[in-house]
């Protein structure tokens, strides 16, 4: 009873975090793409505080809630699936932490009348990571819907 409690919540909040992810891919990057640089700094400044730190907290409990399946779920190809989702809740985790963010936090730097050279590279590498951990995020996500169906 408590595995099946405890897949169905990684499910739930891996699902939430891919399908944020999707939701930023195809709806918010492109309309940030559109922006010239003074509205793009501003708004993809009040973006952030939105998604930080919900976002974070979501990818940490549903880690923790990983490393209980890995250990209680019955069966190698359980514990097999939910290390995969594990393995893409970290992917997220790292990709978020090592990009994503330090680009935030230059951004937040910014004056939107002066933007520094090669502002609009970064804007580009920033959708780019978003792109890699959305796919991670996937992955992650139907590795836990796997291992659900596995318990």
């Amino acid at each position: 009873m408590l595995v099946h409690l405890l897949a169905a919540l990684l499910v739930l909040l891996s699902g939430a975090l891919a399908g944020v992810l999707v939701a930023v891919h195809i709806a918010v990057v492109p309309m940030l793409a559109d922006l010239p640089g003074d509205r793009y700094v501003q708004i993809h400044r009040s973006l952030d505080p939105r998604f930080d730190p919900l976002m974070p907290t979501v990818d940490k409990v549903a880690l923790g809630i990983g490393l209980l399946l890995i250990v209680l779920a019955p069966g190698w190809e359980a514990k097999a699936a939910f290390a995969v989702a594990e393995a893409g809740l970290i992917g997220v985790a790292l990709v978020s932490e090592l990009s994503n963010v330090r680009i935030n936090r230059s951004i937040d730097t910014w004056e939107a009348a002066e933007l520094p050279q090669g502002w609009s590279q970064t804007r580009t590498r920033w959708a780019r990571s978003n792109r890699g951990r959305t796919w991670i995020a996937l992955a992650g996500f139907a590795a836990a819907i796997v291992g659900t169906c596995l318990v």
